[in-house]
């Protein structure tokens, strides 16, 4: 079976691929850098392995974009501590990812993905020759994975996600996955629902095993880290109530804003921060024109001079990127995007700072959204009525908004532990490789 998808693969999907990623790339920046960066990325390899010492182990690890990045940094931290010599490869299939992962020191090399066909593969795997190749959360290649399995490489997925709605599961697309993910060597799903996503794809080809989910050790790590990072000077809010709407869709922004319209007009200390999920100049324009025409005027981050903007203004809006998570150390109430359409956004990240957090309705693709509502720590709004509502609650009652924010501390605090599990098994196989 795996003989046929490999056909219809490289012969029907792939090229129809790449056309359409072509013909994207005319009108699509984010695709057009892409592309060139898949175009550079083997020559960094050719240079990189030029100066490699052939003994020294490597492995690859694959992020879609500067999410899954997040968590895997505190494994690549581990694995630098516990194995110095260990060469760590990063490589993105995003430009959101690579352009924002910045400087890392646990990391030797960061590329752009290859493109997915035989001939970039094979030379991109006989420069590299990874001793294991390492997948956070999603985002397969084929390709890419039957030349490993063929080098018998090791691949494995981490924090992996598998929803019971994903399109992997349905018949015919379940089949050609699974010829793909019959090729892993380990699975760690992020959670049980995830676990049982697998078990339709896989069935008992791969070892399944939940060792935690490295996201709960980030975020705690980022809140640490928030303390000796600032990324506002001075933590000018200390003493203003704060609330955050972060990476927030238009969808979004139509139930949340005239909620917030409403309580700084109650609220005279009140400021707010809003962070748009794609803050590019038009939408965040728009952000600021619909706040002036209700007699609020705001500043942008990119402003700077924030301590006498703070004074002047109750609204910092947020152009900038891959900072989100550390503004959520500076507010006291959070409101995350993307709930209402197409899927609420990280919740973890608010609730790592002691926050209640706010939702709109669509929450199923989080399972930690739907733990922070059964703990009283997370509320799920369904129009601006209801989110005024909640909000109101949260700004009147210190007290019941500090245990709400534990409550969601709590969830994060139990359920971090998995980085260390993640990395002794990538050192496991490592060690076996050499053998």
């Amino acid at each position: 079976m795996k003989s046929f998808w490999f056909i219809v693969y490289n012969i029907l999907i792939l090229p129809l691929m790449i056309l359409a990623s072509t013909v994207l790339s005319l009108f699509n920046r984010k695709i057009k850098i892409g592309r060139a960066g898949k175009k550079a990325a083997l020559r960094r390899v050719e240079k990189f392995a030029a100066r490699r010492q052939e003994e020294t182990s490597l492995i690859l690890f694959h992020c879609a974009s500067m999410g899954e990045y997040e968590q895997i940094k505190p494994i690549l931290s581990v694995l630098s501590a516990e194995e110095a010599e260990l060469l760590k490869v990063v490589c993105f299939f995003s430009p959101s990812g690579y352009e924002n992962a910045g400087e890392n020191p646990d990391v030797d090399l960061k590329i752009y993905a290859p493109l997915d066909s035989l001939r970039t593969v094979r030379k991109f795997l006989n420069l590299l020759q990874p001793s294991v190749y390492v997948i956070s959360k999603h985002d397969v290649w084929p390709n890419l994975i039957w030349s490993l399995y063929n080098r018998k490489i090791p691949v494995i997925l981490i924090n992996g996600t598998m929803p019971a709605d994903s399109f992997i599961t349905k018949s015919l697309i379940r089949h050609f996955y699974r010829a793909v993910f019959t090729c892993f060597q380990f699975i760690a799903p992020a959670n049980e629902v995830d676990r049982i996503g697998f078990v339709k794809i896989c069935k008992q080809h791969v070892p399944l095993q939940i060792m935690g989910d490295t996201r709960f050790d980030q975020v705690l790590v980022r809140s640490l880290e928030n303390k000796r990072k600032d990324i506002l000077p001075n933590r000018p809010f200390e003493k203003r109530l704060t609330i955050i709407a972060g990476s927030v869709w238009p969808s979004d922004e139509e139930h949340l804003f005239p909620a917030l319209l409403e309580l700084l007009k109650e609220q005279p200390t009140l400021f707010l921060i809003v962070v748009p999920h794609e803050p590019g100049e038009q939408h965040v324009s728009q952000i600021k024109k619909y706040f002036a025409g209700h007699q609020h005027s705001s500043f942008l981050f990119s402003d700077g001079n924030f301590k006498k903007n703070i004074l002047r203004h109750r609204i910092l809006i947020v152009n900038r990127i891959g900072i989100l998570a550390n503004l959520y150390g500076y507010c006291d109430i959070a409101c995350v995007g993307g709930s209402f359409d197409p899927g609420v956004h990280n919740v973890m990240e608010p609730a790592a700072f002691h926050m209640p957090v706010l939702f709109g309705p669509k929450i199923l693709n989080s399972p930690e959204a739907l733990e922070l509502v059964r703990r009283e720590a997370g509320f799920k709004i369904e129009n601006r009525q209801e989110a005024y509502n909640m909000l109101k609650k949260l700004c009147r009652e210190p007290e019941y908004r500090k245990t709400c924010g534990e409550r969601a501390f709590a969830l994060i605090d139990e359920n971090s532990g998995g980085t260390q599990k993640i990395a002794d098994k990538i050192l496991a196989l490592v060690k076996n490789k050499k053998r």
